[in-house]
This record gives structure tokens, C-alpha cells and sequence, in this order.
């Protein structure tokens, strides 16, 4: 498998909690990978250390074939883009200088973009606003919009950063069963090409988005498959998916 993104044996400890113990894990290039699991089990933790916002106490992590275990955030960012639980837009900005800041931050990380003209960090970012649904609301400040809308600008973020790999932590959460259809579908047009590692609780969610699933328990990876695999996985199914696999 050609992996762009490898988890190594990471373990994490606060004080004297262990909260990963030796995660694996691989997302192949262009690959749609979910991570599931109960409350507590450590899903945001691995994505704290895949983006850098913490380090881990042994493992490593190698994203294209870079190891960016001890990388700053920033430095991480030129090939990895998150978005997290709560939306992290810029409320008092409109929501096309949202996007420009993306694009213009994504730019000024990159020596070869750094000195692109200003027309162009426009274009990225109109062209960001029109696959996300939002070009009409432009130059409303982002508090206005729906919390729905908010989301959908969460992921225009995260891919006006022209990052390769994409983190998504929970991103149809606090949606209502259309909101979230909506939100699978722009996920799925706006991640074509690009390779995407998504947290999700909700099962039709998961099944309906991921080429391939891995089931996270109580810090440790107990399955990685297919989603008709992990569904028929009697482990999962009796650690996490319960009802759910039915």
C-alpha cells in the first residue's frame, strides 16, 4: 500500500494515564479512512499528535513519506490540514476573508507560493466559496451563518490550504439528518483527490463516506477493514458497534 499517512507505535500518557498504547495505523494515498470508537478512547488525542498541537511519548509519524513527529504545527500544515469538533471559523471576518487567510497562510508556508499575487489568493479562495455552497453569503461575517454553514466553511478551510491529507474531527456533530447528508455529499466532492482521515460517530455517516475503517478502543487499534468487513467484525460489534452492525 502506498501510505500517505503511517501512525507507528504511538503511546501518549498524561501523568499517569495511558491514553494510546502503541496505535498503528495507515491511510493509503487518496484513500477516504474513518477512525470510530467510544467516548473516551482516544480519537482526538491521535489527531492532536498527527497535527502537532501535542507530541507523543514514543512512536512516530510519517506523513508523505516525511517523518513529523517533533514538526510544529505550522511546518505539519504544509501537507496536513484539521478541522476540529467546534467550528474555528474567524466570526468577525467575512466568510470569503476566511478563505483568503487560509489560501494566503497556505501560500506564505510554501516558498514557491510565497510571492504569488494577491489575484490569486482571491482566485483560490472564490473558487474554495463556490465548492463549498457559500459564494452568496461572501461578504457576510462568518457569525452569521448557520451552524451547518459554519461546518461547510470548517472544510473550506482545511482545503484552501491545498494540504495533500485532510483531518476531519467529528464534522457532521450537532447536525440534523439533513444537514448531515448535505454535508457527507460536499465532503466527498471537495476531498476527491486529496487523502482524507475523518472521526465520525455517526454510523450511516461512516459507512456511507470510508473506503476503509479503523476501530479504536480504549487507546488501541482492534480492527482496520472494509466497511462490510468492520460491520460483520464481532469484536467491533461487541465493543463499540453493538446495535449499530445490524
Amino acid at each position: 500500500m502506498n501510505a500517505a499517512l503511517e501512525v507507528r507505535g504511538i503511546v501518549k500518557r498524561f501523568g499517569a494515564t495511558r491514553v494510546l498504547h502503541g496505535v498503528d495505523l495507515q491511510v493509503a494515498a487518496g484513500e477516504r479512512h474513518a477512525l470510530i470508537g467510544p467516548n473516551g478512547a482516544g480519537k482526538s488525542t491521535l489527531f492532536d499528535l498527527i497535527s502537532g498541537r501535542a507530541r507523543p511519548d514514543a512512536g512516530c509519524i510519517v506523513a508523505n513519506g516525511i517523518d513529523v513527529t517533533h514538526q510544529s504545527p505550522q511546518r505539519i500544515s504544509r501537507t496536513l490540514a484539521r478541522s476540529f469538533q467546534t467550528t474555528s471559523v474567524f466570526g468577525a471576518m467575512s466568510v470569503l476573508d476566511n478563505l483568503r487567510c487560509a489560501a494566503l497562510g497556505a501560500a506564505s508556508a510554501r516558498f514557491i507560493d510565497k510571492w504569488l499575487p494577491s489575484r490569486h489568493i482571491d482566485e483560490r479562495a472564490r473558487a474554495m466559496l463556490d465548492a463549498i455552497g457559500l459564494a452568496e453569503r461572501a461578504n457576510e461575517r462568518a457569525a452569521r451563518l448557520t451552524y451547518a454553514e459554519q461546518r461547510a466553511l470548517d472544510l473550506g478551510i482545511a482545503l484552501a490550504t491545498d494540504a495533500p491529507i485532510i483531518l476531519l474531527d467529528e464534522p457532521t456533530a450537532g447536525m440534523n439528518r439533513a444537514e448531515a447528508t448535505r454535508a457527507l455529499a460536499l465532503i466527498r466532492a471537495t476531498t476527491q483527490g486529496r487523502t482524507l482521515l475523518v472521526i465520525e460517530h455517526d454510523m450511516d455517516a461512516v459507512f456511507g463516506l470510508a473506503d476503509r475503517i479503523s476501530v479504536l478502543v480504549q487507546g488501541r487499534v482492534i480492527a482496520t477493514g472494509t466497511p462490510a468487513a468492520i460491520r460483520a467484525n464481532r469484536d467491533v460489534q461487541d465493543a463499540y458497534l453493538g446495535g449499530a452492525a445490524t
